[in-house]
């Protein structure tokens, strides 16, 4: 199976609670172009996981917008990446999901993933990975890593 790790992209330094803080117009072009460089590429997202935070779902939307019709569940657990998150996604049968996460979460995950303490997620960075079940039993393959310059690729 394949799980995509996304952080989202570029959102505003202050918002009147860090849940409501949006992306800024910036963070919106550089996370259309990345998703759109991994479309071309041949990435297949089979669903979106996302926070119920603002910059997540903004950012799930944006992936929608190249994959209409994709689902998108919404997960509280998301926001720091709790352990049970994975145990979730498996239980309500998501496949080749793309979780939209949060620093410092999402990058303990990305490196949980192949047995390491963390992988550097800058905004809009997005990592997939190959995985013997979810959550995984062993460490999985990392099979590639794109950060946000990736996007200047395709403009």
């Amino acid at each position: 199976m394949l799980l995509t790790l996304m952080r989202h992209g570029i959102a505003e330094g202050f918002a009147g609670s860090d849940a409501s803080r949006a992306l800024t117009p910036q963070g919106k072009e550089i996370v259309r172009d990345v998703v759109r460089g991994l479309k071309a590429g041949g990435w297949l997202p089979g669903a979106i996981v996302c926070s119920p935070l603002v910059r997540s779902q903004q950012t799930a939307a944006l992936i929608e917008e190249q994959y209409p019709g994709l689902p998108i569940e919404v997960m509280p657990q998301v926001i720091h990446t709790d352990p049970e998150l994975l145990d979730e996604i498996s239980y309500i049968g998501l496949v080749d999901p793309v979780i939209v996460g949060h620093n410092p979460g999402i990058s303990r995950l990305a490196g949980r993933l192949i047995g390491a303490s963390h992988l550097a997620f800058e905004p809009a960075t997005v990592a997939c990975y190959r995985l013997d079940a979810l959550p995984p039993r062993s460490p999985g393959q990392l099979i590639w890593f794109a950060p946000p310059s990736f996007a200047r690729c395709f403009r």
